[in-house]
């Protein structure tokens, strides 16, 4: 018989589990719609060159999606951290939300000038 202490650890564990899957479904679920609306801005463009931007569109719904939710825990947890090495070197940097998020931005930047010189043709 398992005990009451087992159990409860048991039904954390679920419980966790069960958020992690609806949290990277709700995840799936909003990368799709970015997607799509994507999709709709290059419909006008040559078939061709669809599919050459297809995966282009995916990574950027990717990292819309991805620098929406790091934007928020910028918001809420500010754009430092506090460190410390040892007895006497501390400090704060800029934190790993924040690196992150500009490095994405930039290759978001990258991706889209892509996607754009890709449905002009050049």
């Amino acid at each position: 018989m398992i005990s009451e202490s087992d159990f409860e650890k048991e039904e954390l564990r679920r419980e966790a589990e069960y958020d992690s899957i609806s949290e990277y479904l709700e995840i799936q679920k909003r990368i799709k719609k970015e997607s799509a609306r994507l999709r709709k801005l290059f419909k006008e463009i040559d078939e061709n060159k669809k599919k050459l931007v297809e995966s282009t569109i995916n990574d950027v719904a990717f990292m819309t999606v991805t620098m929406q939710d790091l934007r928020e825990k910028i918001i809420r947890d500010g754009t430092t951290v506090s460190y410390k090495n040892g007895e006497n070197q501390y400090g704060t940097k800029q934190s790993p939300d924040a690196q992150l998020y500009l490095q994405m931005s930039q290759k978001q930047t990258q991706a889209k000038d892509t996607k754009q010189d890709n449905s002009e043709g050049r």
